[in-house]
C-alpha cells in the first residue's frame, strides 16, 4: 500500500502554460477568447500528430499506471487503444485545410478499419464497449465526411461500422443502457448500464441510423427511455441505471455537482435524439440550464482533476470526468449559438487553456499513455465543436 502511495504521490502534472483570464461577457473577451481557443488547438494538434503511433494509433500500455498489477491487462489495454483512437479521429475530423491533420486521421482511420475486432476481456471487465462506442462514433461520422466518400477506404469505413455496431448492440443491457464492467457475473448482455456511456452510444447510434446500418428497432428507443429514467428533476443524471432513479441526500454522486460532466452528454443526446424524431424532455433551455451548472460548480471538477484514485474528490467526481464533460459542452454551446458564446464560450476556453502543457498535451488522469492523448482530443474537440457557433 506504501509503495502505491508513493506512486500515486509521484504522479504530477507536467509544466502547463498561462491559462486565459477569468472570462467576461462582452463581444469583445469573446473575440479575444477565439484567438486563445485557437491557439490551443493548434498546440493540442500539434501533440496529437507528434505522438500519432506507427501503426495509426494513439495510446498505449507504456508508463505502467498503479492499477495494473490489480486487475488490467492487455485486452484491456486494446480497447483503450481502440477507443482513444477513434475519438482523436472526431476531433481531427473537425480540423479543415491541414494536410498534416489530414494524415494522420488517415492513418487513424486506417487503425480503425484494420486492426483485429476487439473482444470481451473477461468474466468481469468488458471495457470492450468503449472500443465499441467511440469505434462506432468515429466511423459512422467518417462515413458521411465528404473526403471518404469514395474508394477502397469508403468500402472499409462502411465495413468495420456495421461490424462495430452489432457488437455495440449486443452489449445493451435488459435496462436499455451500457456500461463497461459486469460485475463479477459473466452475463450476455452485461447486466449494468451507465446514464454517460448510454449518452455517448446514443449519438453514435443516431449518426448509424442516419446511414441506414441496420439494427433493431428496439435498440435507440430503449436506450433514449434509459437516459430519460436516470434524469432527476434537479437536471442531474444518475450514474448507473437503475430500477428507480434515486437523488442521494446531501453529497454523493447523483447530485448535480457529481453529475456536471453528465449532464453534458445525456443532454445533448436527448437533444439530439429529438432532432431525429424521438421523444424527449431536453430542448434548448435545458441544454443552457446544465451549460450553466457546468460553470457554476466547476471547482468540484477542478478538485477532482488529476487525482490517482477515482471517485476520490468530493461527490464521487473522478479525475477523468473532466475532459469527458468539456467535449460535448462544446457541442451544447455551438448549439445554444450567439447566446452560448457571449455567456459560456470564455468560461470553457479558460477552463481547457489552463490545462495545456508546454508540449500541447491535457491529462486530468493518469492512465499509462493514453491519459494525454484522449485529453488532448477532448479538450481540442471541445473548443473545435463551440467554434462553430462563429461559422
Amino acid at each position: 500500500m506504501i509503495s502505491l502511495l508513493l506512486l500515486a504521490a509521484s504522479c504530477t502534472f507536467p509544466q502547463e502554460v498561462a491559462a486565459p483570464q477569468a472570462p467576461a461577457k462582452t463581444s469583445s473577451a469573446v473575440t479575444e477568447y477565439r484567438a486563445q481557443a485557437d491557439k490551443v488547438i493548434n498546440n493540442g494538434l500539434e501533440y496529437l500528430i507528434a505522438t500519432q503511433d506507427r501503426n495509426g494509433s494513439w495510446g498505449s500500455w507504456q508508463e505502467p499506471m498503479i492499477y495494473d498489477a490489480v486487475w488490467s491487462n492487455l485486452e484491456t489495454h486494446l480497447a483503450w487503444q481502440y477507443a482513444v483512437t477513434g475519438l482523436v479521429c472526431l476531433s481531427l475530423m473537425e480540423v479543415k485545410g491541414n494536410p498534416r491533420a489530414d494524415a494522420a486521421l488517415n492513418g487513424g482511420l486506417d487503425f480503425l478499419t484494420a486492426s483485429p475486432l476487439i473482444k470481451r476481456i473477461n468474466e468481469w471487465d468488458t471495457d470492450n464497449t468503449w472500443a465499441y462506442v467511440y469505434g462506432l462514433a468515429a466511423l459512422a461520422k467518417a462515413a458521411q465526411d465528404p473526403r471518404f466518400a469514395e474508394g477502397m477506404k469508403r468500402v472499409a469505413i462502411h465495413v468495420r461500422g456495421r461490424k462495430l455496431l452489432k457488437q455495440l448492440n449486443s452489449y445493451q443491457s435488459p435496462n436499455g443502457g451500457w456500461g463497461y464492467y459486469d460485475d463479477e457475473a459473466t452475463t450476455s448482455p452485461p447486466q449494468w448500464g451507465t446514464s454517460f456511456m448510454t449518452g455517448v452510444a446514443v449519438l453514435a447510434l443516431l449518426d448509424a441510423e442516419k446511414l441506414g446500418w441496420k439494427m433493431s428497432d428496439k435498440v435507440l428507443p430503449a436506450a433514449i427511455a434509459a437516459l430519460e429514467h436516470c434524469r432527476l428533476p434537479d437536471g442531474a443524471y444518475t450514474y448507473s441505471v437503475t430500477p428507480i432513479s434515486i437523488q442521494n441526500a446531501g453529497t454523493g454522486i447523483n447530485r448535480v455537482r457529481g453529475s456536471l460532466s453528465r449532464i453534458q452528454v445525456c443532454n445533448w443526446a436527448l437533444y439530439q435524439a429529438a432532432a431525429a424524431g424521438y421523444e424527449t424532455s431536453i430542448g434548448k433551455a435545458e441544454l443552457r440550464s446544465g451549460l450553466a451548472l457546468l460553470f457554476k460548480e466547476h471547482h468540484y471538477l477542478d478538485i477532482a482533476r488529476g487525482r490517482p484514485y477515482p471517485h476520490e474528490a468530493y461527490h464521487l467526481n473522478a479525475g477523468y470526468f473532466y475532459f469527458f464533460g468539456h467535449y460535448y459542452a462544446g457541442s451544447v454551446l455551438a448549439e445554444l449559438g450567439h447566446d452560448g458564446a457571449e455567456s459560456f464560450y470564455g468560461a470553457l476556453t479558460h477552463e481547457i487553456g489552463k490545462t495545456q502543457s508546454a508540449d500541447g498535451s491535457m491529462v486530468d488522469f493518469f492512465m499509462n499513455s493514453f491519459g494525454r492523448p484522449y485529453g488532448t482530443a477532448y479538450g481540442i474537440g471541445a473548443l473545435l465543436e463551440a467554434n462553430k457557433v462563429f461559422k
